[in-house]
């Protein structure tokens, strides 16, 4: 396992335009050349555990393997973004990439071997002996003794990450407590969760939109929903406190503590996806396949991912909660008995989600794929 930090990967995902789930402009089969070069097969089921993109394969490298890989890889990335701007007639990558940030990304692989592990809440006391089978649990969590590694909201990150790159955790803290109340004005109108919950967490008025639901099902049910809004109205105290309190240096532990919390706030709010906004993806997926007048024309862009470049998707495809509800929904849909054009539609809708896809995911895909080329 690679020594990695979490600023140096901040940084690096930043640089590498990985939060599309791509890496530069590299395709799947570059992508695939480039890890030939370090006689590694990036596309070997291991490197699938976040998911199928070059993005999460990459970062899957970076959590399972050695410094020696890593830093090689990083120094392979560099050599391509420099090689890729200063050849003749190329157009180079899609953002342009400096050379104070590609004199880091060498100098991450340089002190990469040997350099001391500065995760957050992820160090190992010299007496402690790792597990070599962590327990992993659903929620995408790594526990070992007292230490939890977990994956935060990506929406969360997104916006945190730059503080989190430069050790600023207090305003990584701060602005992650903005995101929630600005997500809860976005689906109720109202931004405080005193308005949106009422001060004893019982006000109903929208939970429709919330959870997709106007009233709860049950005993149980309501005292969920209910302490979703105790939930929220301690993140709206807390962030009144982080608001009256001058920026101070806050311990790594700590805030990762207070993100957390943020962060689930914030995902309990953003599961529920309405029946409108699945609508208006499908049918934006239905008119964009029916636009090709031949197989062969939609064939040649849906294999180079071209389909999308012209695409406008709703904002709300941006949250990989919504992304996740949608995954859930389109695999447990897929039929690929019904005709080649349905099966077309399912993998555009899939496509659509790819980041969120895991291996479990695609083999389960595969086979329900494999039993309709044989119906077809």
């Amino acid at each position: 396992m690679s020594k990695l930090s979490l600023p140096d990967k901040t940084f690096l995902e930043a640089v590498l335009g990985m939060s599309g789930g791509y890496v530069l402009d590299l395709t799947n089969t570059s992508f695939a050349q480039l890890f030939d070069d370090l006689a590694i097969d990036i596309y070997e089921d291991k490197y699938a555990e976040y998911g199928v993109s070059k993005a999460n394969k990459l970062r899957t490298l970076w959590k399972i393997g050695s410094d020696f890989q890593v830093a090689s890889t990083l120094g392979t990335l560099a050599d391509y973004i420099e090689a890729k701007q200063a050849a003749p007639g190329s157009s180079g990558l899609r953002e342009k990439i400096t050379e104070d940030q590609i004199a880091k990304i060498r100098r991450i692989a340089a002190e990469l071997d040997g350099a001391p592990s500065t995760g957050m809440g992820q160090t190992t006391s010299d007496g402690d002996v790792a597990d070599p089978t962590p327990a992993i649990f659903t929620t995408e969590a790594t526990v070992l003794k007292n230490k939890i590694q977990i994956e935060i909201h990506g929406d969360i990150y997104n916006h945190i990450g730059q503080y989190l790159a430069t050790g600023d955790y207090f305003h990584a803290v701060e602005e992650s407590y903005k995101l929630v109340p600005g997500k809860l004005r976005e689906i109720t109108g109202k931004e405080k969760a005193s308005d949106a919950f009422n001060n004893s967490a019982q006000n109903t008025a929208h939970y429709e939109a919330l959870f997709g639901k106007a009233t709860s099902a049950n005993d149980a049910e309501a005292d969920f929903f209910r302490g979703i809004g105790y939930l929220h109205l301690g993140v709206q105290h807390l962030r009144n406190e982080k608001a009256h309190t001058p920026a101070t240096p806050l311990e790594p532990n700590l805030a990762v503590h207070y993100i957390s919390l943020a962060s689930l706030a914030y995902d309990l709010i953003t599961r529920y996806v309405s029946e409108d906004t699945i609508k208006e993806l499908e049918d934006l997926v239905l008119a964009k396949r029916q636009s090709y007048r031949t197989a062969s024309s939609f064939y040649r862009d849906f294999e180079d991912g071209k389909w999308l470049r012209n695409l406008t998707l709703p904002a709300k495809l941006q949250s990989s909660a919504v992304r996740k509800v949608l995954k859930t929904k389109w695999l447990e849909e897929a039929d690929f008995t019904r005709s080649y054009d349905h099966s077309n539609i399912v993998l555009m809708r899939l496509e659509l989600v790819v980041d969120e896809l895991t291996e479990a995911d695609l083999d389960r895909f595969a086979g329900s794929a494999d039993k309709g080329l044989v119906r077809q």
